[in-house]
């Protein structure tokens, strides 16, 4: 189906910050160093880039305003492309809620292909911020997140250079919290298999990571995956 969006050039999302919160006053965004926060570009009527920070795709049971690790803003970093997802399809109820966020985090303007897509709160299932996609409508695929993610660079003629996964340099403090790793190992096992309980065992979407193609839990692993969230339910109703 074609997304039908409405139009802002960039948006900030976060299920811990409500749009009528205090850090959402005027013209403020949720700031990008909290946990739970999403930026969002819609890139075209059928596409979106959705980024996501990955203490919180590893662990989003933990505080969500919290600063993620090395929230610093300006800094020299580097990324795994290969990593990037794509192929997810979202739901027509999906793309309200997108729209509903987008409109709700508007400032002064928005623009839409038709006039009736300015509207989303008309027909969109809920309008509760925690509600929308379950609780997880911007998180990408778990399944295809991994631990660690240390890159280290050579370069010609001699030397590198490390970084971790928060973009850490060798010798930064954090760059290595053993503490921090079992914490988001534990916790990202769990959400995997929330995320499987709760969409099934075809994955949503796909990188060049994995294959470059959509993958499917077998039964074994569903198996084990439900057993994994039936204790982590359990424990949290305890």
């Amino acid at each position: 189906m074609s997304l039908k969006r409405l139009m802002r050039e960039r948006v900030e999302h976060s299920s811990a910050v409500p749009h009528l919160s205090k850090y959402c006053v005027g013209a403020n965004d949720p700031d990008i160093r909290m946990n739970a926060t999403h930026t969002y570009f819609p890139l075209s009527l059928d596409k979106i880039l959705i980024m996501t920070n990955l203490s919180w795709v590893r662990d989003p049971h933990q505080n969500g305003v919290k600063f993620r690790p090395n929230p610093k803003l300006f800094r020299e970093t580097v990324f795994n492309f290969l990593a990037v997802q794509v192929g997810r399809k979202l739901t027509k109820d999906e793309v309200l809620q997108i729209n509903l966020i987008t409109k709700r985090r508007a400032y002064r303007y928005i623009a839409a292909a038709e006039e009736d897509w300015l509207y989303p709160e008309r027909t969109v299932s809920t309008d509760h911020w925690k509600k929308f996609g379950d609780g997880y409508l911007l998180m990408p695929e778990p399944r295809l997140i991994h631990m660690g993610g240390e890159i280290v660079i050579g370069y010609e003629g001699g030397g590198g250079q490390s970084f971790s996964p928060y973009g850490h340099t060798r010798g930064q403090a954090g760059f290595k919290d053993e503490k921090r790793e079992r914490r988001e190992t534990d916790a990202l096992r769990k959400f995997k298999a929330e995320w499987a309980a709760k969409r099934g065992a075809k994955y949503t979407a796909y990188n060049n990571d994995f294959g470059g193609k959509l993958r499917e839990d077998s039964a074994e692993m569903m198996a084990d995956r439900n057993r994994v969230h039936e204790e982590t339910r359990k424990q949290r109703r305890i």
